[in-house]
């Protein structure tokens, strides 16, 4: 077997400084081996340390300006829990349109400035001859919808900084910026998620221009949908299935919360965790585990064999209730720096190894879109209709309703009422259902679609408390002598958590898990690979311009950017004191 060795550092359009080390069996055109790396430090938990509680929410925010919300959004739960600060109802249906503003401007970067350039001309023409001749041939099926006639067409609007969808999609990202700042007061890095609520107050004249905007980015959603799935179905045709291929092994924290359930208590985080718009869940296999928020939180455990950390001195051995709380659990995790060299054998990056433990097993899960709607799809407890959308869940299936949108921003071809569909894959191998690199991108278009119908039904509730004249926005907080708190949301990229322990009314420890640290984790303790090792494995070799001497690894590129990674939310500082030349290879950036 001849062997061909990559090193892809950095891997461009992401976020932050990823690099993936991988090995290719040449003859057979497969990927054998993989590591995916992390190459610098994060220090946000030590530097939270001894702070006031409610200043996590402010700092923790500074993690990513990319996806600053969530941070926000999941620091304020945990707090919540940890400060006995239940949020008002309007407070609640606020923070959900905040995130789903952002949410609603993240997806599309994604799938047109970052993911999509893989599938642009500019790249097809030069790395996959045989699809562009296919392109050429192929009528997209819903070209009435986002107006391109041929799969070739649409490559061409994805060509980065000149293609038609990626320099409009650029411009509702902006807009959809605009809703996030007139929610959050500014945006990135919002100033009106605090403990106990929101630091803004909200009328009935903020709350029409937001309904306004949110119409307009429902509308967009028809776009992305009809866009990726005539991509996809393009690259089923051409036998893309096994790229990214791994088990649908996936984690989902669910996000906006029930306005009338969420009490932020951990008694009763079964309870507003099942309530939640967008479903918490565990899929191994293709099945729904539990979709238990605190059951998933108690399985929660983070490890650094293969890290460049040392291990910790478990303080706790129970949780609130009592129950047994394990030493690698969240709450008992310190963040303990010990760079050294970099051994493929040993420790190999700065990302930690998340894991999810169960009934006597380590499940290695994937984070992200497609596990946030697979979740909902498995559990069936999503149910709604309202006068401008719908959301149905149930037996793999999310129908979504959106409604007629009339924008001066979108193209007439958007403006009629749509519903879409979104079923769970099924992709087997060896009689395991799997999930692959299409799938994950075509995931994060139908959420898009999911945000913005649960939006509309949000700012629809927002307009009956300002009817009913409830427009309290934030609970006093408490000063308990010891208490724990566990804010878990979801992050375009997927399940993000903040784990707080205050202790005389400090913060005594503070642990973030992001949905990169998740899907970019090395190998664990049983030498199982992470999430996007695994999904490279196997991947095959789709370049045809030329020998194995001319690959650039452009398939496993294309597997690690459906993950969408962010690497400055997985790792963030560097210690200084020393020099460090680094070489630079640009891989495949037009």
């Amino acid at each position: 077997m001849t062997v061909k060795e990559l090193m892809l550092d950095p891997i461009t359009r992401l976020e932050g400084h990823a690099a993936l080390h991988a090995k290719i069996d040449v003859e057979a055109k497969r990927y054998i081996d993989a590591h995916s790396v992390a190459g610098m430090f994060r220090g946000f938990e030590i530097i939270l340390k001894g702070r006031d509680p409610p200043d996590a929410t402010f700092i923790t925010q500074r993690i990513c300006g990319v996806c600053p919300v969530p941070h926000a959004y999941a620091s304020a739960l945990s707090l919540d829990m940890a400060l006995k600060a239940p949020p008002p109802p309007l407070a609640t249906i606020l923070r959900n349109l905040t995130i789903a503003a952002e949410l609603l401007y993240d997806h599309p970067i994604h799938l047109f400035q970052l993911a999509g350039p893989d599938y642009s001309a500019i790249i097809v023409k030069k790395f996959n001859k045989a699809w562009w001749s296919a392109a050429q041939l192929t009528l997209c099926e819903y070209r009435d919808v986002h107006g391109y006639t041929t799969i070739a067409d649409l490559m061409e609007a994805l060509n980065p900084l000149s293609g038609s969808l990626y320099l409009y999609t650029l411009k509702m990202e902006r807009f959809s910026r605009k809703l996030a700042s007139l929610l959050g007061a500014k945006h990135p890095h919002v100033n009106t998620f605090i403990p106990g609520g929101v630091a803004r107050t909200w009328g009935a004249s903020e709350a029409a221009q937001a309904f306004s905007m949110l119409l307009t980015l429902a509308g967009l959603s028809k776009l992305l949908v009809t866009v990726w799935e005539d991509l996809s179905r393009f690259l089923y045709d051409m036998g893309y299935e096994d790229a990214g291929l791994r088990p649908a092994n996936l984690i989902a924290y669910g996000v906006m919360e029930d306005h009338e359930t969420y009490d932020a208590s951990y008694a009763n985080m079964s309870k507003w965790g099942e309530k939640k718009y967008l479903t918490p869940g565990v899929v191994v296999n293709g099945e729904l585990v539990t979709y238990d928020l605190k059951e998933i939180h108690r399985g929660i455990r983070e490890y650094v064999e293969h890290s460049y950390y040392e291990a910790w001195s478990p303080e706790f051995t129970t949780d609130p209730e009592g129950v047994s709380l394990d030493s690698n659990h969240p709450w008992n995790k310190e963040t303990l720096p010990s760079p050294q060299a970099r051994s493929w054998d040993g420790k190999y990056t700065w990302a930690s190894t998340p894991r999810w433990a169960y009934n006597g097993a380590i499940y290695v899960l994937e984070a992200g879109p497609a596990a946030r709607i697979w979740a909902p799809a498995l559990a069936g407890k999503v149910n709604f209709t309202c006068p401008f959308s719908e959301v149905k869940t149930g037996n793999g299936v999310v129908r979504i309703s959106l409604p007629e949108t009339r924008s001066e921003e979108l193209p007439a071809s958007l403006y009629d009422a749509m519903e879409v569909e979104w079923v769970a894959p099924k992709i087997y191998r060896n009689g395991v259902k799997c999930v692959n690199t299409i799938e994950r991108n075509k995931a994060r278009a139908y959420n898009h679609a999911y945000y913005a119908a649960v939006a509309l039904l949000n700012a629809l509730q927002m307009f009956e408390l300002i009817k009913e004249g409830k427009l309290s926005v934030w609970k006093e907080i408490e000063r308990p002598a010891l208490s724990f708190g566990a804010g878990m949301t979801e992050a375009a990229r997927g399940a993000v958590g903040h784990w707080s322990v205050v202790k005389g009314g400090k913060i005594h420890r503070y642990q973030v898990i992001t949905p990169t640290a998740w899907n970019i984790s090395p190998r664990d303790p049983e030498g199982n690979l992470g999430p996007i090792e695994e999904a490279v494995v196997n991947t095959p070799v789709t370049e045809d311009h030329g020998g194995a001497d001319e690959w650039v690894g452009l398939d496993a590129v294309r597997v690690v950017r459906s993950y969408d990674p962010c690497l400055s939310c997985t790792v963030h500082a560097y210690i200084g004191g020393r020099y460090v030349k680094h070489s630079t290879t640009y891989c495949l950036t037009p």
